[in-house]
């Protein structure tokens, strides 16, 4: 099957926040979504914008061209795969199966191997950037797999983002997204310390972002964490449990590499005592507990 030949019908497996709203993205688009998600109420928003819902995952993918994941870790797509009706009990027909969670690197490198030998080559593609950037097409794409299988996986990145990036083999996006996170969760705890500097000596926050923005250290991220500390925002778009997950993922993956991490480690231990209340609240929230709650 070429690139040329696949139409626009896609089984999105797992339907949660993020991957309902490239669904929903994909159908503004004029796309076909066929949906299954473990938990059928999450399909909902899919269903009433015009997706079908489906009870298997099997169900979902023999009607598609395309077949995308969007799961917590590698044990949910391995259980996916692999189950009676899963998406390796349907042929793949030169399909090939594209997932864009986040996972832990040698694990998905090693699930790849099996869903190939199944007949499913895989190819990995975590996302960077938040609902906001899914649902705006402004998403990039850390791309990892055999260059052929991703060159046949482009068009539906492409119609989801702004850029896919091909780093290496399978492995080598989600070790590039867990760098990327670790810089996420670095960027935040050092705006929470540098905060609560100013507040120890009543400085304005704001003024301080506003020249922050004028110097060398500029960064829509830094923005938009100060703005929602500020504004008291912490509605999760990616969680502090995600993000602790993903810096736990980030230590193990460095010490399975001869690596002595840090700062990684560090972030850890801060996060870890953290009430499970807490941690479901957006990773800004971060910078709240570090800095203490913003001055009226």
């Amino acid at each position: 099957m070429s690139r040329r030949d696949v139409g626009k019908r896609l089984a999105l497996i797992g339907c949660g926040t993020m991957g309902a709203t490239l669904g929903l993205r994909l159908l503004a688009q004029g796309w076909t979504v066929r949906a299954y998600n473990r938990s059928p109420e999450r399909m909902a928003p899919l269903r009433d914008a015009g997706a079908s819902a489906h009870e298997t995952p099997a169900e979902a993918v023999a009607g598609a061209d395309w077949v995308a994941t969007v799961l917590t870790d590698s044990a949910a797509l391995r259980a996916l795969l692999f189950r009676r009706d899963g998406i390796a009990s349907v042929s793949a027909a030169g399909r090939r199966l594209v997932d864009l969670g986040t996972h832990q690197p040698t694990q998905l490198a090693a699930l790849g191997a099996e869903s190939a030998a199944a007949g499913w080559p895989l190819v990995e593609a975590p996302m960077t950037g938040s609902v906001h950037d899914a649902s705006h097409g402004t998403l990039h794409f850390l791309v990892g797999g055999a260059e052929a299988d991703v060159e046949w996986a482009s068009p539906l990145l492409w119609a989801l983002g702004r850029g896919v990036h091909h780093l290496g083999g399978l492995g080598a996006g989600n070790t590039a997204k867990l760098a990327l996170n670790l810089l996420v969760g670095v960027m935040a705890g050092g705006l929470g310390e540098a905060i609560a500097l100013l507040r120890a000596h009543g400085l304005a926050v704001d003024s301080f972002l506003d020249a922050l923005d004028g110097s060398g250290l500029a960064s829509p991220l830094y923005r938009r964490l100060g703005q929602r500390y500020l504004d008291g925002d912490h509605v999760p778009r990616f969680s502090l449990a995600n993000l602790e997950k993903d810096l736990r993922w980030a230590c193990e993956h460095a010490l399975a590499s001869g690596l002595e991490p840090r700062l990684a480690p560090t972030l850890c231990r801060l996060l870890g005592p953290l009430a499970e209340e807490d941690k479901r609240r957006d990773y800004s929230a971060l910078i709240a507990h570090l800095a203490g709650t913003p001055s009226c």
